[in-house]
């Protein structure tokens, strides 16, 4: 009895979701419709950040071109602080590029309090990346 009330329970409710989905589909199409500037808007913040995202996911590999001299250069410090700070200004060049890549495809005007959570937030992702990659082909050149 109780396995006919679950089937009972699982048609109706996916008829419900069903509605639910289709009527969210038609008021988004809907606004859409009558705010076009804002779904062009949204398409060119979508189209920065892709490319964003791009640039700054490639970065980091560009650094397998100078990889060995700076491993040599790492190699020559007195220090392992100093070898450090070799590594961290590597990282910190590729952040802050990214960083002014960011600010220059939003024409150097970030608003609002989500957006520059989303953007440090991105900031943070993108010097966590570059530092994985940059590690990583450190350990692979040095083989």
């Amino acid at each position: 009895m109780a396995a006919v009330f679950t089937e009972i329970g699982k048609f109706i409710g996916a008829k419900v979701a069903g509605a639910l989905i289709l009527l969210a589909v038609v008021a988004g199409g809907i606004w859409c419709w009558q705010n076009p500037e804002a779904v062009k808007a949204f398409g060119h913040a979508v189209k920065v950040t892709l490319i964003w995202i791009v640039v700054a996911a490639a970065l980091p590999w560009s650094s397998y071109v100078f990889m060995r001299p700076l491993l040599g250069v790492q190699a020559k410090q007195q220090t392992a602080s100093g070898a450090a700070a070799v590594s961290i200004g590597v990282i910190a060049a590729f952040c802050l590029i990214d960083v002014l890549l960011a600010g220059w495809l939003a024409d150097w005007s970030i608003s609002g309090a989500l957006t520059w959570m989303v953007v440090i937030i991105g900031f943070l992702a993108a010097g966590a990346y570059n530092f994985v990659i940059c590690e990583s082909l450190a350990r692979y050149v040095d083989r």
